[in-house]
């Protein structure tokens, strides 16, 4: 199918939603989302569908809920996802933003927490890297840029928080995953982190859903030859 396809997996109504809908204005002409909470999908839905009319675009957007620590299951929504549209873009999105400090937190959140961060980023990978790359040789590479960002943070892998030791422990050894999978394939596939640093809010000037949404355009814009491991955002 012609066009262009972004899939979001961890939809929200932060950075998810804002990133979705930055690059359907922008000139991509499918955009996949994927939760666990069926609910606000619907209405992370509308949000893109809204900025889509407002600015006069057309787009089309789907919706899939699915745990994503399912891997039977995520493999599945990542098959209906295929024929959805020509991939050319991954943002993978999720995360648990909370938890508990060390001796508190139980083993089996901490072990969720892997699979969601980690595995389930790996399984998406795999399932993506032949699409991208089929991306990367069939089309004219000044309009394409066949691109796997992850969402990250600019500290907890460098100086964890206690209060958050699972979210720690997760970021780090994503980001570990990431620059790996960057060091293997990112001669063909733009491999890279969007690394947020501080809270992020709609009053934040550079870590607002809207900044962030920018900024991880311009990373997908970046120039063949110039691609980037790591885009850092601070507020």
């Amino acid at each position: 199918m012609p066009g262009k396809t972004l899939v979001v997996l961890g939809s929200g109504p932060g950075i998810g939603v804002s990133i979705a809908s930055a690059f359907a204005v922008r000139g991509f002409t499918h955009v996949a989302l994927i939760s666990r909470d069926a609910q606000r999908l619907s209405q992370d839905e509308d949000s893109v569908l809204s900025a889509i009319q407002e600015r006069g675009y057309t787009c089309q957007v789907k919706t899939w809920s699915c745990d994503l620590t399912d891997f039977q299951a995520l493999r599945k929504v990542l098959g209906e996802v295929e024929a959805f549209g020509s991939l050319e873009c991954v943002l993978f999105n999720a995360a648990r933003v909370g938890g508990k400090p060390p001796l508190e937190e139980g083993t089996e959140e901490m072990e969720r927490d892997f699979r969601l961060t980690n595995l389930a980023l790996y399984e998406t990978f795999k399932w993506a890297l032949p699409k991208l790359q089929q991306s990367n040789n069939n089309n004219n590479h000044e309009n394409s840029s066949p691109s796997f960002f992850v969402t990250s943070t600019t500290q907890l892998y460098k100086e964890p928080v206690p209060e958050l030791v699972s979210l720690s422990m997760v970021k780090s050894a994503q980001r570990a995953l990431v620059l790996s999978l960057h060091a293997k394939y990112g001669e063909e596939i733009h491999v890279a982190l969007l690394s947020v640093g501080g809270v992020v809010a709609p009053e934040k000037r550079n870590t607002s859903p809207e900044a962030i949404a920018q900024r991880a355009w311009e990373l997908y814009k970046q120039p063949r030859g110039q691609w980037e491991r790591e885009e850092e955002i601070h507020e």
